[in-house]
């Protein structure tokens, strides 16, 4: 998992005053497969925690592979600022 410039810039705002401060990844299940999803929390049981160009980052083991050529930036649309993963395609049937 990698983190562009856009990408830890946002985070940090984001999760200024926020507790707790990791950007947390897992997944859920659908017809076709695993989704990844995202979330600020504390990591579970089932987590690995990952220090990503200086950010703590949980991800659920299940979904360490998906993610392992990923990155995280940010981008405006429409006048809102939101995470972009880029090289995820998430499943569809």
């Amino acid at each position: 998992m990698n983190l562009t410039i856009e990408g830890k810039n946002y985070l940090m705002q984001v999760m200024e005053g926020q507790a707790p401060k990791l950007l947390r990844f897992y997944g859920t299940e659908g017809c076709c497969g695993v989704n990844v999803q995202v979330e600020i929390a504390e990591p579970t049981m089932q987590d690995t925690v990952q220090l990503v160009d200086g950010l703590e980052i949980a991800i659920q083991d299940q979904v360490i592979p998906i993610l392992k050529d990923v990155t995280i930036h940010a981008e405006e649309e429409d006048g809102q600022m939101g995470l972009v993963l880029q090289g995820y395609s998430p499943t569809s049937c």
